[in-house]
């Protein structure tokens, strides 16, 4: 594809995310339930397809595309009634969501905005009130005890990407 189309393709990347953000923040309001993780599920699975079918082929071929800077707040950043669902969280509950992050991610570079999604798409029903700015939050550890590369900025899901680790490789 040619540079002008990859651009597109990233603009309207960006405008889809912008809504979809809207689309979180009101599923977000919903009260807790099969119809809530419906829609967190189907939200997952946009995000995944957005992110790591569409918007990362026009930026690996063309990476200067990848210069946007975040707005608002960082996703990792949890507010009081998150940070409560988050504090019911058990030791292996953790293990459970970390096993889970690692399992889709891949040696390759992917958005940790599809890995966070794939992952909460998975556990959507034993965890259906852990927010996705936790799961970002698990990412970040992760990377931190050496698990996951990153590069980018992990407090956006949509402007960092992780890779396994490798033998022998340490954390970014």
């Amino acid at each position: 594809m040619d540079q002008e189309i990859a651009r597109d393709i990233v603009a309207a990347c960006e405008q889809a995310s912008t809504a979809l953000t809207a689309a979180e923040e009101a599923i977000s309001r919903m009260p807790e339930g099969d119809e809530r993780s419906q829609h967190l599920r189907a939200l997952a699975s946009l995000l995944a397809s957005l992110f790591g079918g569409l918007r990362a082929p026009a930026v690996r071929q063309y990476p200067d595309l990848d210069k946007a800077e975040p707005l608002g707040d960082p996703d990792t950043l949890l507010d009081a009634s998150e940070q409560e669902s988050v504090s019911r969280l058990t030791q292996p509950d953790l293990e459970l969501i970390d096993e889970t992050l690692l399992a889709n991610s891949a040696a390759s570079w992917r958005k940790v905005a599809r890995v966070v999604g794939t992952a909460m798409n998975t556990l959507h029903k034993q965890f259906p009130g852990v927010p996705d700015g936790f799961y970002a939050q698990r990412v970040a550890a992760l990377v931190q005890s050496g698990r996951l590369q990153a590069q980018g900025n992990l407090e956006y899901m949509r402007f960092s990407e992780v890779r396994l680790a490798s033998v022998g490789q340490s954390a970014a």
